[in-house]
């Protein structure tokens, strides 16, 4: 397929050959990069990343890697839990720069990741001083009225039981929310960050414009796939405007039929003759038509840490990588995939071109030198989702690297590399 790079020539890579993206803004000299991680440790009131951010992001930094951030919201009306860092105030920015800073002395890169939660969101965050302040727009909002299901996280004494009906856009407003990603890109740059990464995926408000099951539409934003898919290019275009081109990436989180949902977030899975949603395929054509940095897929095998307490027994490790073989002869820029990697079957998605870059998630919490550790084989830490949630440097910054320089040396188990998922190869769920 032709895309603004011009047609994909395929060459066999390593996770640990370099790579350049956007066209030769960024020069990578591997393909493991920090997938974006919610991790609730911003500061309470500010909604500023803390001191212990600092530390968490630059163990993690190597020279010439990459690191997204955790999903940052763009606005006060974009907020959906209770401790997410923002982007859009100057004391934001300001704790931000100093993250950033400390991943450039290591010589890596981080891209910042924009986040707005849409319909996650409840209408008892108004309540909290610095969202109050806003004057408004308030949580929550969405494509069309439709609660997500489950319970709300809001814990505002109004934000208890279910998820509230969102308030459903009005046509109007659409250009006052690019903006607002605008606003939000342009804080970005001001903190230092090399490029942004769009969250359009994962059932949060630019998914919920895509999905049918969220969008009920029947203007220019509703209806057929291209209009659906409208508002995910429209904030991909202002973005790009205000970072410039190759310093904007996308996310997506295509499904399948069966596979598991973000939220509730369903669809009517629309096909077309080669079995591809069309609604995303669309939408993954057009953006090959933009200078992106990369496209980053999230494969559909994540099993809600069912499996944590043994990585060996985690059935999402064996399943096969569906979104980025898909939509690989689609999308001819850099494919970035994420969700259920091991170091072995990473190396073998880079191999045989099925994507550029691997995200990874719970292995980089756990393992603040994962890159090292995958290129020596090293046995890795085991991660405790038990603390991806909480509020302190447990289970934040005190996993160790090899040479116990950082963390708590002994304080986690090990797991061999080669066993990972090995448990149930031939297991269902």
């Amino acid at each position: 397929p032709a895309s603004r790079f011009g047609f994909r020539i395929f060459i066999m890579a390593s996770l640990f050959d370099p790579i350049t993206l956007g066209g030769g803004q960024i020069h990578l000299k591997h393909r493991v990069v920090l997938a974006p991680l919610t991790r609730m440790r911003a500061d309470p009131a500010t909604m500023a990343v803390q001191a212990m951010s600092i530390q968490y992001y630059k163990q993690r930094a190597s020279d010439g890697g990459l690191l997204i951030s955790e999903g940052t919201v763009i606005s006060p009306e974009a907020v959906g839990g209770n401790t997410p860092p923002g982007i859009w105030t100057e004391d934001q920015v300001s704790a931000w720069r100093r993250v950033t800073d400390a991943v450039h002395e290591k010589g890596g890169y981080i891209f910042c990741q924009l986040w707005h939660q849409g319909r996650i969101g409840h209408p008892s965050y108004k309540e909290h001083p610095l969202i109050a302040a806003s004057g408004g727009p308030w949580p929550s909002v969405a494509a069309s009225a439709i609660a997500a299901p489950g319970k709300t996280m809001s814990i505002f004494p109004k934000g208890k039981g279910l998820n509230a009906t969102p308030r459903a856009l009005e046509t109007a407003e659409i250009p006052r929310l690019v903006e607002d990603y605008r606003h939000a890109a342009r804080c970005a740059k001001k903190a230092g960050f090399d490029g942004v990464e769009i969250h359009s995926a994962h059932g949060y408000l630019l998914d919920q414009f895509i999905r049918t099951g969220t969008n009920q539409r029947t203007d220019a934003y509703g209806g057929t796939p291209e209009n659906r898919c409208r508002l995910s290019l429209e904030v991909a275009s202002a973005v790009i405007e205000e970072m410039g081109p190759g310093r904007v990436a996308v996310r997506l989180s295509p499904s399948k039929s069966g596979s598991m949902l973000f939220y509730g977030s369903t669809d009517s899975d629309e096909l077309d003759e080669g079995g591809l949603h069309v609604a995303y395929k669309h939408l993954i054509t057009e953006l090959g038509l933009l200078p992106l940095a990369y496209l980053l897929l999230t494969e559909p095998r994540w099993h809600q840490g069912k499996f944590d307490d043994d990585a060996a027994k985690d059935p999402g490790f064996n399943m096969p990588v569906t979104a980025s073989a898909d939509y690989r002869p689609v999308y001819a820029g850099t494919l970035a995939a994420a969700g259920g990697f091991t170091p072995a079957t990473a190396a073998q998605a880079v191999r045989e071109g099925t994507c550029d870059l691997v995200g990874f998630g719970r292995w980089f919490i756990s393992n603040p030198d994962l890159p090292q550790r995958i290129r020596e084989g090293a046995p890795l830490n085991q991660y405790n989702r038990k603390t991806f949630y909480s509020n302190d440097e447990e289970g934040y910054t005190d996993y160790p690297d090899m040479q116990g320089s950082v963390g708590v040396p002994g304080r986690y188990s090990v797991v061999s590399q080669n066993t990972l998922g090995v448990a149930t190869a031939q297991s269902k769920l």
